[in-house]
C-alpha cells in the first residue's frame, strides 16, 4: 500500500500492519520549531544514543550485541548449511537471503561477512525490504562489497520463493526485524501468528537454512524505558503525514503522544507501540473527514520478544527444526532452524 493508503487505514481501523516501514523514512516534515522529523534522522540519533548511553553504563547495548552474536553464528555457519552435494556446495557456493538488511552499518558487520564465507561461483545475496531508504543506501554501496547483490523492494512476509530448488539457501533475519509481527493486541501467546510468519519466511526455498534474531528478554518496565525513550521517532509519521499528504490545515502532528503498551506473560512479551490523542481533533484527509477523540489510541506497530520454549515450540509447528540458539544471556537471542525437503 501507499503511504497514504497506509494512513487512511491507520485512521480508520485504528491500526494499519503496514505502518511500522513507513517509520524508517528520510522525509522534509517538522516541528514546530523547525526541526527535522525525520523517520531516518531520529533512528540514527536514537540509536547513537543508545551506544553512548551503553558507554556511559558499562552495559551492552542492542546493536552491539546482535553484531557480536552475528560473529558467534559466522563462526558456526559452515556446521549448520549441509548441502546433500558437498562437492557443488564447495563450488557453487550458498546463497545468503537478508529479509530487512536495515542500514549499510547493519548489512556490512553482519550479514556481509556471512555472505563473503559462503560465496561461490553460482552463489548470490538476496535483500529483501519495504524501505527503499534502506535498499537504497546498500546499493549505492554494492560495488565495494564484491558479491552479487539482488535488491527486492517486498514485504518480508509474503511467502514468496526466491530460489530455485537445488539452489542452498541460508535466510538471516537480524535487527529483531521478525518482532515487528502484525498481530492485534494479545493477551495470550500467539503461537498461531508466529507459526504462520515462519511458514512464509521459510517457503523461500525448496530446503534452506534460517538464522533469526529475537529479543528474548520478558521484562516489561524494562522494554517501556527503552522505547519510551525515544517518543519523536515512534511519532515522526505524523509530521511525515503533513508535509505529504493531502491534509487540511486543521491536521495537528502534536495531538499525539507516544505510549508503549505492554502485554505479555512467561512466554512472549508485545510492545503495542501506541499513538494517544490528547484532545480532540477534526481534520480532512484526501477529501474525507477523521475525527479523533481525546483518549483514542492508535496502534502503530508491535515489537515481539519470546522466550526459547516458546519460540521453539512455534518452530516445531512451522516444520522447522531448531538446531542452535546463540544468546548473549541479556536479551537477544539468534535461533538457528532447518527446513527438510
Amino acid at each position: 500500500m501507499s503511504f497514504l493508503e497506509t494512513s487512511l487505514e491507520l485512521f480508520q481501523q485504528r491500526y494499519s500492519p503496514e505502518l511500522g516501514p513507513e517509520q524508517y523514512a528520510k522525509h522534509t516534515g517538522v516541528d514546530r520549531n523547525g526541526n527535522s522529523m525525520s523517520g531516518a534522522l531520529l533512528w540514527a540519533k536514537a540509536e547513537t544514543q543508545r551506544i553512548r548511553n551503553a558507554l556511559d553504563t558499562g552495559t551492552t547495548n542492542m546493536v552491539d550485541a546482535e553484531i557480536k552474536l552475528a560473529q558467534d553464528l559466522r563462526q558456526r555457519v559452515r556446521d549448520y548449511v549441509q548441502w546433500y552435494r558437498r562437492d557443488e556446495r564447495s563450488r557453487k557456493g550458498v546463497s545468503v537471503l537478508e529479509y530487512g538488511p536495515g542500514t549499510v552499518r547493519a548489512f556490512q558487520q553482519k550479514t556481509l561477512p556471512l555472505v563473503t564465507d559462503l560465496r561461490g561461483e553460482a552463489s548470490r545475496c538476496v535483500l529483501v525490504d519495504r524501505s527503499n531508504e534502506f535498499l537504497g543506501a546498500i546499493a549505492e554501496s554494492a560495488s565495494a562489497f564484491g558479491s552479487r547483490i539482488d535488491f527486492i523492494r517486498d514485504d518480508i512476509f509474503s511467502g514468496r520463493r526466491y530460489f530455485f530448488d537445488d539452489e542452498a539457501a541460508f535466510v538471516v533475519m537480524f535487527g529483531r526485524t521478525f518482532g515487528n509481527l502484525a498481530a492485534c493486541i494479545c493477551d495470550t501467546p500467539p503461537t498461531e501468528v508466529v507459526v504462520q510468519a515462519l511458514k512464509k519466511i521459510s517457503s523461500c526455498a525448496k530446503r534452506c537454512w534460517v538464522a533469526i534474531s529475537i529479543g528474548s528478554d520478558l521484562r516489561k518496565d524494562a522494554a517501556k524505558a527503552y522505547y519510551e525513550a525515544h517518543p519523536e521517532f515512534q511519532l515522526n509519521v505524523f509530521y511525515r503525514m503533513k508535509a505529504e499528504l493531502p491534509v487540511d490545515g486543521n491536521f495537528d502532528p502534536e495531538v499525539f503522544e507516544y505510549e508503549a503498551d505492554i502485554r505479555g506473560d512467561d512466554e512472549f512479551l508485545q510492545v503495542v507501540h501506541t499513538a494517544v490523542v490528547k484532545r480532540n481533533s477534526s481534520f480532512c484527509l484526501k477529501g474525507g473527514n477523521i475525527r479523533l477523540l481525546r483518549g483514542d489510541r492508535l496502534h502503530l506497530k508491535n515489537s515481539f520478544s519470546f522466550s526459547r520454549a516458546f519460540f521453539e515450540q512455534c518452530a516445531h509447528l512451522a516444520g522447522l527444526a531448531s538446531i542452535d540458539v546463540i544468546s548473549d544471556n541479556a536479551g537477544s537471542d539468534i535461533h538457528v532452524l532447518e527446513k527438510a525437503t
